[in-house]
């Protein structure tokens, strides 16, 4: 059964705990405002509540020191939101094209045509693309030079990649030769082949550019991006702002831990002075192994 009876008040009982109770939402209300609008606000109040809950905080002393390392803490999320969001426009960014084509060794004319993926994080997918338009170029090549009725007949499993590009959208169980004349339109197979292998060249010229090393060119484009990172943030700045930061919440909790302390003491005086003034003569009463060992004591130097 419920302890309390139904339609009876369960809130604070003393004068202090109700004037307490009527400032929670007031407080509520101080406590959001200067938020930016992508901080989450229950978030915060959720948190501040749980330090509120470790730190015993129901004075106003450890209220504002709590509200101060609070403070601390939204520096360091804003001033890592602030640097993250520079990174992720820098990374948007497909202003580096030049210094790309000259590190990279290419001609500084292509670099206002370079498509964005060459340099956006969302490139993935074209990138997957180079690599295995290369590929196809490369197996019809192969094909190509080495072409002879025994290797047609293997050509889906020896070139794999060539075969799917050639017969996408065909049925099963047509010939591979049938459908690349009827695309091609030329008199051998093996013109056929190079007309293919022209077609991709055309259609696909800068993924064959990026085809010839990715594995440099990303690595080049990771470097610029870095430079350009360091350039955008103050690394050093960022360092010392944020280690003040910290200091200064450090001593925040180091204040919580010494207004514990020197409670812990009062009360412990408080309880010593209370003692003597409940002891006759204002003198406390010994326990009786403390007398008898004074008795000892006092035996002995006799």
């Amino acid at each position: 059964m419920s302890d309390h009876i139904k339609g009876q008040s369960t809130g604070p009982k003393t004068v202090d705990g109700k004037a307490v109770s009527s400032q929670n939402a007031r407080k509520d209300s101080i406590f959001v405002q200067g938020y930016l609008p992508w901080e989450d606000q229950d978030e915060k109040r959720q948190q501040f509540g749980a330090m509120t809950k470790q730190w015993n905080a129901k004075d106003p002393s450890r209220q504002m020191l709590l509200r101060s390392i609070e403070q601390c803490q939204l520096g360091i999320e804003r001033m890592m939101y602030i640097e993250r969001k520079k990174i992720e426009g820098l990374m948007q960014s497909t202003t580096i094209a030049y210094e790309f084509c000259e590190r990279a060794g290419l001609s500084d004319k292509i670099a206002h045509a370079l498509p964005d993926w060459f340099f956006l994080e969302d490139g993935d997918s074209e990138r997957r693309r180079a690599n295995k338009v290369a590929l196809i170029y490369d197996e019809a090549a192969d094909f190509k030079a080495r072409y002879s009725d025994q290797l047609a007949a293997r050509v889906k499993d020896v070139y794999p990649e060539l075969f799917g590009y050639v017969m996408q959208g065909q049925k099963e169980g047509v010939s591979f030769l049938m459908t690349l004349g009827q695309r091609y339109k030329q008199a051998a197979v093996t013109l056929n082949l190079a007309t293919l292998m022209n077609e991709l060249k055309e259609r696909w010229e800068f993924h064959f550019i990026w085809a010839q090393a990715p594995s440099r060119y990303q690595t080049i484009i990771d470097g610029l991006r870095a430079e350009q990172m360091e350039l955008a943030i103050d690394l050093d700045k960022s360092q010392r702002y944020a280690t003040n930061l910290q200091n200064r919440m450090l001593k925040g909790f180091s204040a919580l831990a010494a207004l514990d302390q020197h409670e812990a003491l009062m009360k412990n005086q408080q309880k010593l002075v209370a003692q003597v003034e409940n002891t006759p003569n204002g003198v406390l009463e010994m326990s009786p192994k403390a007398s008898a060992s004074k008795k000892t004591d006092s035996g002995d130097s006799e």
